[in-house]
């Protein structure tokens, strides 16, 4: 583990609850796509937090962080990144990085601003391996929540190997696209999911029911599905 200190180079407000940080830290350093830092806000009090960049970007660290006053977790960090312009971050963590060594189909399963971790292992995928088919599925409750849509629309354009599916849980009636939950979406896609590799990103107990619905009735290798949740569940 590295532990560095960063300078604040950017805060956008993506949404009225989701801010992009990109940050300059002050030393090299080095991670495999999916796995996350950990903000040090004191020596006791250290949240994680997925990396939305690539390895492949040497110099910057890009962060999305969801902070409402819901989430006062959060709300800290962004407090501090606003105001003190410089963190202390630790890194890198996690296992649920992105197998580069497999040629299996991949599928990353996000939720909300869970979409940072599937957006570092689809860049990194797309330019390792362009040909490899790669399906995303984007979950939000509204459609705003599904900030960066475009950036992967434009993707799809680029890419015939990419699939991305968004699915919004309460649709505006002029949405003509999927509804309800991520996990019916994949549910519904595929007849089989054993010969691919499952990335998940969002809440421990969507994690948890991935793992026991698409290993019971899609036929799932646990061995080949990811997600930071399944350290903990």
């Amino acid at each position: 583990m590295t532990t560095l200190s960063c300078k604040v180079t950017s805060v956008e407000a993506i949404t009225d609850t989701v801010y992009r940080v990109r940050l300059i830290p002050e030393a090299n350093f080095s991670f495999r796509a999916g796995q996350y830092l950990m903000v040090v806000m004191d020596e006791r009090d250290k949240r994680p937090f997925s990396l939305a960049s690539t390895p492949m970007e040497k110099d910057i660290i890009e962060l999305h962080i969801g902070a409402s006053e819901l989430n006062l977790y959060a709300m800290a960090v962004m407090e501090r990144i606003q105001n003190q312009r410089e963190i202390t971050v630790d890194m890198p963590h996690g296992d649920a990085w992105l197998r580069e060594e497999s040629d299996r189909p991949i599928i990353l399963i996000a939720g909300g601003t869970g979409f940072s971790y599937a957006r570092s292992i689809l860049l990194t995928a797309l330019a390792q391996q362009p040909d490899r088919d790669i399906a995303i599925y984007w979950g939000g409750r509204e459609l705003t929540h599904l900030y960066d849509l475009d950036e992967l629309n434009a993707l799809a354009v680029k890419h015939p190997h990419l699939k991305v599916i968004p699915v919004v849980e309460q649709p505006e009636a002029s949405w003509q696209g999927r509804t309800g939950t991520v996990l019916t979406a994949v549910m519904q896609d595929y007849a089989t999911l054993s010969g691919h590799d499952i990335y998940i990103a969002g809440r421990f107990e969507m994690a948890k029911i991935a793992r026991e619905r698409f290993c019971a009735e899609r036929g799932a290798l646990e061995a080949q599905m990811y997600g930071d949740a399944f350290a903990f569940i």
